[in-house]
């Protein structure tokens, strides 16, 4: 089966296979009364090429979008697998933002865990939501461990992440607005008061000589 993208600067084609069946269902009828019946179910199996469930940000590293897209192809035939390449885009995000592998003694590796509570002291609001994701991907290291839907709500807490550390777009539309606002509403310079002099008489009326 071939489906299409319906994004507008997308359309992209893409291959479909999967499984079809019938499942018996129960169900209320106009009258109230319960009726059985059979429902066409179609699961999917594979995409090709398989769509991103987010769009990242153009200035998300290469390695972050490369996990993710693997994590993309891969949600369909295994949520555990997906889950760990996301875990994967964690750790690059991590390392993109030049959080340290190691600790003060340099001996061993820091674990994926304690760079996660590193990062949250500078960034608490970030730091929170990969830790979440965190712990969909480790789930994932475990034979239905995780579900589609649950890889999924990491994908989105991903979107959140990536849009937060990498797209200017919130501030460049800002910065537009103080631009508009200062210029619309800037209080006029106040004009200089006229400087009045008033002729005051200071002398004495000259007396006509007697004639």
């Amino acid at each position: 089966m071939l489906l299409q993208c319906n994004f507008a600067n997308c359309k992209e084609v893409v291959s479909l296979s999967g499984s079809a069946g019938l499942e018996r269902e129960q169900f209320l009828d106009e009258e109230g009364q319960w009726q059985e019946g059979y429902a066409r179910i179609y699961k999917i199996l594979s995409l090709l090429p398989a769509p991103l469930p987010i769009r990242p940000s153009e200035e998300t590293p290469d390695e972050v979008q490369e996990a993710l897209r693997m994590a993309g192809q891969l949600i369909w035939q295994s949520p555990e697998a997906a889950a760990n390449h996301i875990r994967q885009a964690v750790e690059h995000i991590l390392d993109s933002q030049k959080v340290k592998k190691r600790p003060k003694t340099g001996k061993g590796k820091l674990s994926l865990h304690d760079r996660l509570l590193l990062f949250e002291k500078k960034d608490g609001d970030n730091g929170k939501v990969l830790r979440a994701i965190k712990w969909i991907g480790n789930d994932g290291s475990h034979k239905g461990g995780v579900s589609r839907d649950s890889v999924l709500d990491a994908f989105d807490m991903m979107e959140l992440v990536l849009t937060n550390l990498y797209d200017d777009t919130k501030n460049q539309v800002m910065e537009k607005v103080s631009a508009v606002i200062e210029a619309k509403e800037k209080a006029p310079k106040a004009k200089p008061q006229a400087a009045t002099s008033a002729k005051v008489a200071t002398g004495t009326a000259a007396a006509k000589p007697a004639p």
